[in-house]
C-alpha cells in the first residue's frame, strides 16, 4: 500500500509541495524493512514472498523519484 500511496502523490507532485518529501519517506521505510528482513533466513516460505515484494517495491520507488528528478520536480536536469 504505501508504495501505491507515494505514485499517487508523485502524479501530483507538481502542485502538491509535499509529494516529493511524502515519496522520499516511504522509500527509506521500505528501506528500512528491507534492511531488517535481511536478518532473517528464508529459505522458500512466505516471508521469502514478503523479501521480493518488497524488493520491487523499493525499486518502483526509486524509480518515480528518478522520474520525478527527471522531469525537474526534485531540481534534476530535466527541468
Amino acid at each position: 500500500q504505501l508504495p501505491r500511496h507515494a505514485v499517487t502523490r508523485a502524479s501530483n507532485a507538481l502542485s502538491d509541495p509535499l509529494a516529493v518529501t511524502s515519496v522520499r519517506v516511504a522509500r527509506d521505510v521500505v528501506s528500512g524493512l528491507l534492511e531488517e528482513m535481511l536478518q532473517f533466513d528464508f529459505r522458500n516460505g512466505p516471508l521469502r514472498r514478503r523479501y521480493d515484494g518488497l524488493k520491487y517495491a523499493l525499486k518502483n520507488l526509486e524509480t518515480v523519484l528518478y522520474e520525478l528528478s527527471v522531469a525537474g520536480v526534485l531540481g534534476g536536469r530535466g527541468g
